[in-house]
């Protein structure tokens, strides 16, 4: 099935905002993963009008919201509790319109929750299941965008971050000229509605694509190059990134590789694990990442485009012959151009591997050896003419 690459057409202006490109290819990912977001930022800088925007630009999809406080209890998340089972003694929730009724939520000031509430969200998040008491319901969230202006760190907030895979860090714009475009955004459309970008049974059908083991192959030289990149990141950044999170990075391959309607995960794909890796707009991990990211594929991918431009002149090479003496005049000038030319552009080439020096070095001299051997025959030829 060819696949429209909605993480080009999710974009920031689809969802009427300014300078959100990059949160705007996250927030895909994590839809397309049924993964979940979380936003963290000062007040006042479009969390809340980011995350309503993204949902709504899903079509035929239902969307659950809440903003949670200290005093925020179950019941406003999971559903009130069934008065008439109650009168039986059974304390059974109905969960109709709750969280776990709905494709999306957006929940925003997450962490003013308190560790009771985030800690029966963890199941839901992570294995779609809320389990209270004898009732247990399968949730159908697809993904969560949960916001905050501030981080708080305890145990049951770490295994809940640890469950939410794409962060982002979000800061008031400090370019004048976005500035301005969010002033006549807010200006000419007051009341933006984003247009529908998808509908939820579209988003079902890729879904259940990237969960499949056999839609995307991944080669041995990938997972082992995903290893060093996640290895290397780790060591270099001193941040942990859990087995669990590590496997579900995997899926944000696959999604690239399907967006581009190819069956195989190639090195180019790699680059988006920056989206899961790091905190999005988080400076000092996205240049560790980058720095990684050159290390270990960088210069794979630019061996790969050496040796096949290698193998393309060898080949080239191989249909000039070694010796002109049976040549026209004709011949003889235009395979010494030939000859040239592929000097030049083999002097030009860089080599980011011994494996790519090596090869060009041994074409450079077989060819100049042919020059060498051929250069003074056609002189001689006309003087003996």
């Amino acid at each position: 099935m060819k696949n429209k690459n909605y993480l080009d057409t999710f974009t920031s202006s689809a969802l009427g905002l300014v300078d959100r490109e990059r949160e705007a290819r996250q927030l895909m990912y994590a839809l397309l993963t049924r993964e979940h977001m979380l936003m963290m930022g000062p007040a006042g800088t479009a969390k809340s009008l980011f995350a309503m925007n993204a949902f709504s630009a899903i079509d035929d999809a239902k969307t659950f919201q809440i903003h949670l406080t200290k005093q925020t209890t179950e019941e406003y998340v999971f559903g009130p509790l069934n008065i008439a089972e109650l009168k039986r003694g059974n304390f059974i929730h109905n969960t109709d319109g709750s969280i776990l009724d709905a494709d999306f939520a957006f929940i925003d000031e997450f962490f003013d929750a308190s560790d009771v509430l985030l800690r029966s969200l963890l199941g839901v998040l992570n294995e779609r299941l809320w389990l209270k008491g004898s009732q247990r319901v399968q949730a159908r969230l697809n993904t969560a965008i949960v916001t905050s202006n501030y981080q708080r760190e305890n145990e049951i907030t770490n295994a809940i971050l640890d469950r939410i895979i794409f962060k982002c860090e979000i800061a008031p714009s400090t370019d004048r000229e976005s500035r301005v475009r969010i002033y006549r955004n807010y200006l000419s459309q007051p009341s933006f509605i984003p247009t529908k970008i998808l509908s939820r049974t579209q988003l079902e059908k890729i879904t259940e694509q990237i969960e499949s083991p056999n839609t995307v192959k991944f080669p041995p030289v990938i997972l082992e190059t995903y290893d060093k990149l996640l290895e290397e990141f780790t060591r270099e950044s001193k941040k942990y990134i859990s087995p669990r999170t590590a496997n579900k990075a995997l899926k944000v391959l696959k999604v690239s590789a399907l967006m581009d309607n190819r069956d195989e995960v190639n090195y180019e794909d790699m680059e988006d694990l920056r989206y899961v890796f790091c905190v999005l707009n988080k400076r000092i991990e996205e240049e560790i990442f980058d720095a990684v990211f050159e290390k270990w594929v960088g210069k794979i991918e630019e061996e790969q485009s050496n040796l096949a431009s290698l193998e393309k002149i060898n080949s080239q090479l191989n249909l000039i012959p070694v010796n002109f003496d049976t040549l026209t005049d004709q011949q003889f000038v235009e395979s010494m151009r030939q000859l040239e030319e592929l000097v030049s552009i083999l002097e030009k080439m860089s080599t980011p591997t011994q494996d790519v020096t090596t090869k060009r070095d041994i074409l450079l001299s077989r060819i100049r050896g042919i020059i060498a051997n051929n250069r003074d025959k056609l002189f001689k030829r006309r003087i003996t003419a």
